[in-house]
């Protein structure tokens, strides 16, 4: 097996040179969580010799990356690399301890949660308060279900008709005006808005093709 790899890599490098190099960093970028110094400047090094395969396409060199993700060197945006184990781990444990810092039961509620969600095997969960004001934030904007049911629609397509899990707070589904911001207090009802008739429909069907948690 190790050999037949070996002679796909070879065969890869020898095609598509651009093709190797890039599955090799897409390798790296999912494998190392993060480069010592002495291996970038290994890296650095190797594209930058005249003999490369690479030259002169491809470059390495030292960059500044914004909040957004743009490269401060060629202004790309930066594809976001999956979480490595180990950053998986010290993800769920921060929010699991701020859970905790706002009252034990909080710890041990969202803990029970983690794990009803895991043997239920989602391959989607939703924030739907999240999606729905989603590039809300203008003069006239509003929490809007359309955007939430147009990604329900889309995840089923992708997980070939499987219901998603969308977590909303219950006033989203009941109420005849709801609450058009994201702060937990009780909101004017001048702060409150109808639906339109497509946002009706999406909530009255939410409950047969999603699974909601209140």
């Amino acid at each position: 097996a190790a050999e037949a790899a070996e002679a796909a890599e070879a065969a890869l490098l020898a095609a598509s040179p651009d093709g190797w190099l890039r599955s090799i960093l897409d390798e790296l970028q999912q494998s190392v969580e993060e480069l010592s110094p002495a291996s970038a400047r290994r890296l650095r090094a190797e594209l930058a010799r005249d003999h490369t395969p690479f030259a002169p396409a491809w470059r390495a060199s030292f960059a500044d990356v914004t909040a957004h993700g743009v490269c401060g060197v060629c202004g790309a945006d930066l594809s976001a690399g999956p979480l490595v184990p180990a950053q998986r781990a010290r993800l769920r444990e921060g929010l699991l301890a701020a859970a905790a810092a706002r009252g034990p039961l909080h710890g041990l509620a969202l803990r029970a949660f983690g794990e009803w969600v895991s043997r239920r095997g989602y391959k989607y969960v939703v924030d739907g308060a999240n999606v729905a004001y989603r590039n809300q934030n203008y003069d006239g904007g509003r929490f809007s279900l359309e955007q939430v049911g147009l990604l329900l629609d889309e995840l089923r397509r992708r997980s070939g008709g499987a219901a998603p899990l969308l977590v909303l707070p219950k006033v989203y589904l009941t109420a005849r005006l709801v609450p058009n911001h994201t702060q937990p207090r009780v909101v004017p009802s001048k702060e409150r808005a109808a639906y339109s008739a497509a946002e009706a429909a999406i909530a009255k069907r939410l409950p047969d093709t999603s699974e909601t948690l209140p």
